[in-house]
């Protein structure tokens, strides 16, 4: 996603156009490789840029074959999208903001999605995993930057949501304290001002 002033624009696949007041981002690999995702124009709204894509889903390999995947504080909804370019079998997209759902609805039409393929979910993030009972193979998490003092809740309630085996993405500060949650890191790695990580339910680096 994210909100916040945390990406550097230019070089990563973000473009804005200043007259329609809409941007787009690329998707960098799949079956939808270098095809344009439309992104609304905000100035707090970030998509995540593609060196740190290109990191995520290196990480991530084969395995997001088949997965259902939740991309939470959407945003851009760039990551579940390069997740479905990838192979991932079904994507749901959760954000508040209205302009941002509208992109993300248009953008399945674009993209030819069906129901069973993706949904875009109108609501606050945090409230909706406490409600919905869903599992998801892969989550992402990249909510605005000011909202880390809600991490902790945050990854305690998707521990509800994992399958076996489940994976969780979480970009944060590189400034940040470290994260406290009931899950393994797995893979850990700074760019520049972010962190992005990688948490299990099983602790892979003992897995032989």
């Amino acid at each position: 996603m994210a909100y916040a002033k945390k990406h550097t624009l230019a070089g990563n696949g973000w473009r804005r156009n200043r007259r329609n007041r809409t941007g787009h981002v690329r998707i960098i690999a799949g079956e939808w490789r270098g095809r344009r995702l439309a992104v609304a124009s905000r100035p707090q709204l970030r998509p995540t840029p593609s060196r740190l894509r290109e990191t995520l889903f290196n990480w991530l390999g084969d395995s997001i074959r088949g997965c259902r995947v939740l991309d939470l504080y959407a945003g851009s909804g760039i990551l579940g999208f390069e997740a479905l370019s990838r192979g991932a079998d079904h994507a749901t997209f959760v954000d508040i903001d209205k302009r941002t759902l509208t992109k993300l609805r248009d953008a399945c039409q674009t993209f030819d999605l069906a129901a069973a393929d993706a949904s875009v979910v109108e609501a606050n993030a945090l409230q909706w995993l406490e409600r919905d009972k869903s599992l998801w193979d892969l989550v992402f998490v990249d909510p605005p930057f000011h909202a880390e003092r809600h991490y902790a809740r945050i990854l305690s309630e998707i521990v509800n949501h994992l399958t076996p085996g489940g994976v969780v993405y979480v970009e944060s500060s590189a400034r940040a304290e470290a994260l406290v949650c009931p899950l393994h890191e797995w893979k850990s790695k700074n760019v520049g001002e972010v962190r992005i990580q990688l948490f299990t339910q099983l602790d892979e680096t003992k897995q032989a």
